[in-house]
């Protein structure tokens, strides 16, 4: 069984001096062989040879994030051993055109590898490329859906802007990318987002520059909007990062209120600032956790909390598939007793009548259904739950991520 994937663009242009497959293999060496992660070497490995074209480009990314996302099952092929370490290899390379027929079969061993293909597919774990004990965790807590999520998890995403609406609105950037040669559609549920056809080099354009967009995905964007704020509420962050949700957030206060965000890392909260000043989103303040006393100091202040927390990423394979590699099985119940204390000890700085907003972008309960109930168990009755929301990718087409919304309702 082959799971489709686009075709990446015809090679025309290439000069004869670019080795394509040495770039390939160059990046899916660091993804796979050394866990670094997959954007920044393939952002590497596009700038490192000036005769790459535009075409080419496409090319790698698209031959790099596919054979990132079926390592397991294409070392498999190459090996004949299921339980094989995924490595990518000259031989994997060709193992993967053959398998998607980019190429033609062109002996008894291509037979062969076929027909191991054909039988490979039938365990789950092979076929989806992912490691066994994730698969049996993600088995354990959803189930039946587990076999409905994984093909989706491992389909290409689609680019999704969304519109910065204190600069611009999603049915005046819709037309400007289509202007841009790249037309795309409005999502109903996610009225700021534009989703493209194809992926366009955005942080070329113009209206970038500008403040009209940021790259979010559709599912992401629905959180700020589960959040529920108004003009003029004061609003924390209390795991900002580089701050996406956060400037979505100004945007829908119409740039009246106060928003805090927070995040451990003052990196993270730099790129922020920066992202900021190109959306023009003025009542952003930052502020690294340094110490617990940050988190005394705004007791009982917020009108609206979001708490998007460390995670599994589960949910956002589809862009990020080296995260699968990346994660080991005792990270799982660390970050989980992390999602715990952040939000039993964060969830202080919610004022009586505030909210909390509890996000993953994991597909498993245990990090989001489970978590919220442990909280609501140990609260005493100072919260209760109002709303939650999953997105699924199988469902929703978008990445998978969960949302939980509790109003506080004593001191």
């Amino acid at each position: 069984m082959k799971p489709d994937t686009p075709a990446p663009a015809q090679h025309t242009g290439t000069s004869p001096a670019v080795d394509i497959d040495a770039i390939i293999l160059s990046a899916c060496a660091g993804i796979v062989g050394q866990g670094r992660h997959a954007d920044a070497v393939l952002q590497h490995a596009l700038r490192t040879d000036p005769g790459l074209t535009a075409e080419d480009k496409s090319r790698v990314a698209t031959a790099v994030f596919d054979i990132v996302r079926y390592a397991r099952f294409l070392g498999a092929l190459t090996s004949g051993d299921p339980a094989s370490i995924p490595l990518v290899t000259t031989a994997t390379l060709d193992a993967w055109r053959l398998w998607r027929g980019r190429r033609p079969p062109l002996g008894t061993a291509d037979l062969e590898m076929l027909e191991r293909a054909a039988a490979f597919s039938a365990i789950r774990a092979l076929r989806e490329s992912l490691p066994d004990w994730l698969d049996q965790a993600g088995m354990a807590g959803c189930g039946d859906r587990w076999e409905k999520l994984l093909p989706a998890l491992n389909s290409p995403p689609q680019q999704v802007l969304r519109a910065n609406t204190l600069k611009t609105t999603a049915s005046a950037l819709l037309a400007e990318a289509a202007r841009m040669g790249f037309p795309g559609r409005l999502v109903e549920w996610a009225p700021a987002a534009v989703v493209l056809e194809g992926h366009a080099p955005v942080f070329q354009w113009d209206c970038f520059r500008k403040g009209w967009f940021e790259l979010q995905d559709a599912a992401s964007q629905a959180v700020a909007a589960f959040m529920g704020v108004r003009p003029g509420m004061r609003v924390v962050d209390g795991c900002a990062g580089h701050g996406g949700k956060t400037l979505h957030l100004a945007a829908l206060m119409e740039n009246r209120g106060r928003i805090i965000a927070l995040d451990s890392n003052g990196e993270k909260l730099a790129v922020l600032e920066h992202r900021a000043r190109r959306a023009g989103a003025q009542i952003i303040e930052t502020r690294a956790i340094t110490s617990t006393k940050i988190i005394k100091r705004l007791a009982g202040s917020a009108d609206r909390l979001l708490l998007d927390v460390p995670c599994s990423g589960t949910g956002v394979w589809r862009r990020n598939p080296d995260a699968k590699w990346h994660l080991q099985p005792e990270e799982l119940p660390r970050l989980q007793a992390k999602q715990q204390q952040i939000l039993s000890y964060y969830s202080r700085m919610v004022k009586p009548g505030g909210r909390l907003v509890y996000a993953t972008c994991s597909v498993l309960p245990a990090e989001g259904e489970e978590q919220v109930a442990r909280f609501l168990a140990g609260a005493e009755g100072a919260f209760s739950l109002s709303a939650e929301q999953r997105l699924d990718p199988d469902t929703h087409g978008f990445d998978g991520f969960y949302m939980a919304a509790l109003e506080r309702t004593s001191p």
